[in-house]
Order: structure tokens, then C-alpha cells, then sequence
């Protein structure tokens, strides 16, 4: 019989995050009334600010305030046109473990990449005659937060994490820094032990099961428009609408009675391979109905998880449309790189879920 194994993990953690460990933990944070009424409307924060989509990757032509994935926001003023600025959450951090780090204190994973352009040109670091840009991540009050940043491209030399000059915002919950140049940005924090004080050691995980240092990424999301999602650290779906009318909810699911081996409703044909839940169940909607197969003249959808070390991973669905469940599990052209699983296209209203061995 194939095991079950539950992955009460964020996506972002699993690619080796690193969080703090504390008896009563605050490092996640939720943005503020005052930060969550500048975001653009196109980042997906609503007015409750926890069930809204949350771009893992964004596209900044204007000026604002705009979460990325979750993990950061970036504040971004121009001054003058033709000015571009790619921001996304570090999924994964492969190349960001490989910057050897000599800071003062530790990385906090995940980080944020910025890309500034001007006339389409990657600009290295943007001019502050044209522009400012700054990034924000949580703060936690139990330790002394700083945040680095290395370069994508050195002028001389290898990459290295540099610290820049960081300040508390928003009541001590945001520390803030310039991020004017293309390249990687992380947040460092510093525990100062008292005396006779247990040494505080480091999780893989964020505390209290939270991912994202701005905000957690919701387990619920509603899009309705083209883009890259991250939903309850789970799962990352990519969405591309080749026509208007389009709309997806996505949710966590959990292992339940209705699609565990043991009762058979949902049989698999997955061999010697071990199942890791929570999955992404995905209802696809035209013109606000519920459809149970989409086309590639409507639109190009796929999914990624975590790549479990030294497995070989295939994400597989069964078809539930919220009125019938269509066994079987079925296996999907799966590729993995980068430390992510990735299947494509993903048309069905199903649930979706990875497999290793």
C-alpha cells in the first residue's frame, strides 16, 4: 500500500527558508491598515488583506506600494518615464544558499529579486535622479533586523551579501531598506541573549507555521486575471486568460475520507510512490460557471510544488468539480528544476497534488 505523508510546509520553506524559533514567535506580520490602503489594487490585497491573491511575481510601471508574494512589499517613486521594475518573491533560493554570507546575524529566507529597467534597459543601480525604490519585510521584536542584498551581476568579483542601511517602520513591524540596485534582497536578524539564557537555535520553518514575512500567503484565493499566485505556501499556479470571462478559485486540501487510499474512493495508479499533502484543489469558472475541463484557446494554466530532495516527483489530480468526483489519480507531465515540480498545462477543475519516490 502507498504511505501518505503530510507536507505541513510553505513552498517557499521547503526550498530551505529559514525562520526563528521562539516560545511566543512574531515575525510574520500582517500589513498594517496604513500599508494595505497605499497597495495597488493590482497586487490583490483586499480590504481584509488575508484572502486576497498574492502575485509571487509583478510587473511595476507605476508608483505605489505592491506585496510580492507575501515575503516583501515594495514602495516604488518615479520621477520620470520609461522607467520598469521587476520585483519577485526568491522561489526558489538555490542561487541565494550559494552567496556565501559573513553578516552579522542570519538570513532570513525567502528574500526579494528586483530587476530595474529604463527604456527596457536593465539599470544597475537605478538613478535616484529617476527614481527610489525600498523594500519592506516583517520585523520581529525579540531580535535586531538589518537587511542585505548581493548584486545579480558584480562588476568585479563573485557574489556577496552586502548590508544596507535598514530602519524600523511602521511601529517596529516593517524593517525598511533602499533597494535601488537589480540583485537579491534578504532580511538578517540578531538575537541578543540575556544572561543565562538558553541559546536560541534557528528552524527550517517559519514560527507558528506562517510563511511570507509580510503576509501570510492565503490558503483560499479568488483570480481573475493572468499572473503567478503563491496559495497557502502550498502551491504556485500560473494563470495566462487568452479570453475575457475567465476566473479561478483555488484552495488548500487536506487529506480527507474522500481521497485517502485507504477507502478506496480515489484509486491511484501511482507506483512505489509516496503522496505529500496538503495538494491545490482548482475550480476553473467561465462567465461565472464552473467548467470542468478548460481549452487552450481559453487558457494556459500550471502548477508547481516543492521538489522533495532526492525524490523523483510527478504530480498527479483527480477531477472534482464540487458536484462529482472522477477517479482516478492520474499522473501529469511533471518536469523539476530549481527545486520546483511544475506540471503544464493543468485544465481540469481538480485536485492536484505531488508525488515522490
Amino acid at each position: 500500500m502507498k504511505r501518505y505523508i503530510p507536507l505541513f510546509v510553505v513552498i517557499i520553506l521547503v526550498l530551505s527558508a529559514i525562520g526563528i524559533a521562539r516560545a511566543n514567535p512574531v515575525w510574520a506580520t500582517i500589513l498594517t491598515a496604513s500599508r494595505q490602503s497605499a497597495v495597488q489594487p493590482s497586487t490583490g490585497v483586499n480590504s481584509s488583506g488575508l484572502y486576497a491573491p498574492l502575485l509571487a511575481r509583478v510587473t511595476v510601471t507605476g508608483n505605489g506600494i505592491y506585496n510580492v508574494g507575501g515575503v516583501c512589499t515594495v514602495e516604488i517613486n518615479y520621477k520620470v518615464s520609461d522607467l520598469q521594475t521587476l520585483a519577485d518573491a526568491e522561489v526558489p533560493i538555490a542561487e541565494s544558499k550559494l552567496v556565501p554570507f559573513s553578516g552579522d546575524g542570519h538570513l532570513l529566507f525567502p528574500g526579494c529579486h528586483f530587476v530595474h529597467y529604463k527604456k527596457n534597459v536593465i539599470v544597475n543601480p537605478l538613478n535616484t535622479d529617476d527614481g527610489t525604490a525600498k523594500v519592506c519585510f516583517g520585523a520581529s521584536p525579540y531580535v535586531i533586523m538589518s537587511v542585505y542584498y548581493y548584486l545579480d551581476t558584480p562588476t568585479s568579483g563573485s557574489r556577496v551579501w552586502i548590508p544596507l542601511p535598514a530602519t524600523l517602520e511602521d511601529q517596529g513591524r516593517l524593517v525598511c531598506a533602499p533597494a535601488q540596485y537589480t540583485g537579491v534582497y534578504m532580511p538578517v536578524a540578531k538575537y541578543i541573549e540575556k544572561p543565562g539564557q538558553n541559546q536560541t537555535t534557528f528552524s527550517e520553518f517559519f514560527p507558528g507555521g506562517l510563511g511570507g514575512s509580510v503576509l501570510p500567503p492565503p490558503p483560499i484565493i479568488t483570480i481573475t486575471q493572468s499572473g503567478t499566485y503563491t496559495v497557502g505556501g502550498i502551491c504556485l499556479v500560473t494563470s495566462k486568460y487568452f479570453i475575457p470571462g475567465l476566473a479561478d478559485n483555488i484552495a488548500v486540501e487536506f487529506p480527507t475520507k474522500h481521497y485517502t487510499e485507504d477507502t478506496h474512493t480515489v484509486s491511484s495508479d501511482a507506483v512505489d510512490g509516496i503522496f505529500y499533502f496538503p495538494g491545490c484543489h482548482i475550480i476553473h469558472y467561465r462567465d461565472q460557471k464552473i467548467k470542468d475541463e478548460m481549452t487552450n484557446t481559453e487558457g494556459d494554466w500550471k502548477i508547481c510544488f516543492a521538489a522533495i530532495p532526492d525524490k523523483t516527483m510527478t504530480i498527479y489530480y483527480y477531477r472534482d468539480d464540487l458536484t462529482n468526483i472522477n477517479p482516478p489519480w492520474t499522473a501529469l507531465v511533471t518536469t523539476t528544476k530549481d527545486g520546483l515540480s511544475c506540471a503544464d498545462p493543468v485544465d481540469f477543475s481538480a485536485v492536484y497534488a505531488p508525488v515522490g519516490k
